[in-house]
């Protein structure tokens, strides 16, 4: 897998941290899964997928690229599609995990669609996108951001019940939180022009890789990792300290439905 800075790999020790910050919502999401079958929708490289296998009756986990060969295990099925327009029927799935995606879409609403429309009616999805306030808002892959508010505002068009909670950063890992944000806010003072919002896209996405790696290395982020646990990332109210958004969609409406 090339490093975009965006995905994320495993394997790679920089990146470690951050991994566990996106597990947190992982762990939160597995006593929900217990024996249902389950759809993720943005699966990625597959790296959280392997987790929800050991809960489910079964998954299926879609997104348009190709999982790692690492994250295949029995009881999981990736596919290869878009999230606008599934190719599953109605009303299949029990459960729906979606984390750090909804982030991406210009228009969130035919996801949205589809992820009720796959849900029986007593479903419940679980989905997680960064906390506008706590966002260093730089990358470029990241159409539009969420603050609470907007986004339980938004689920309520395809749920009935949203329940909004958070991922929170404790501990050395709330000051690893304010480091990243602190270096990346130095590098952004350098651009006084603000060229990185008038440059080509694949420069910027080239750049953005790029710096991904130094800022992680000047905050020793590989050296970092191993010294954290799921207690620096615990789920709590979904509030401005809370680095993601979290939250809990019951009674799926829909298409058509008021």
């Amino acid at each position: 897998m090339s490093r975009t800075g965006e995905r994320l790999d495993a394997e790679d020790g920089l990146y470690g941290v951050d991994l566990l910050r996106h597990r947190a919502a992982y762990r939160f999401a597995e006593p929900l899964l217990t024996d249902a079958r389950v759809l993720e929708l943005g699966s990625g490289t597959g790296y959280g997928t392997r987790s929800l296998v050991d809960s489910a009756a079964r998954v299926v986990a879609v997104d348009r690229v190709r999982p790692e060969e690492g994250s295949l295990r029995p009881g999981a099925e990736f596919l290869r599609a878009d999230l606008n327009q599934l190719p599953l029927r109605s009303r299949s799935f029990d459960r729906v995990v979606s984390f750090q995606v909804i982030e991406h879409l210009v228009d969130p609403r035919p996801y949205l669609a589809s992820m009720a429309d796959s849900l029986v009616a007593e479903g419940v999805a679980v989905v997680t996108t960064p906390n506008l306030t706590q966002s260093d808002r730089e990358n470029p892959y990241h159409v539009h951001e969420y603050e609470a508010d907007e986004l339980h505002h938004l689920l309520l068009e395809f749920f009935e019940e949203v329940e909004m909670r958070g991922v929170h950063a404790e501990g050395e890992a709330w000051t690893y939180h304010e480091n990243r944000l602190r270096q990346i806010r130095r590098i952004v003072r350098l651009d006084v022009l603000g060229l990185r919002r008038r440059l080509p896209t694949a420069f910027v996405e080239w750049a953005f890789a790029q710096l991904s790696v130094v800022v992680r290395r000047l905050i020793g982020a590989s050296d970092l990792a191993p010294q954290l646990g799921e207690e620096h990332y615990p789920i709590g109210p979904a509030d401005e300290r809370c680095v993601d958004l979290l939250a809990v969609c019951r009674r799926p409406r829909r298409p058509g439905c008021a």
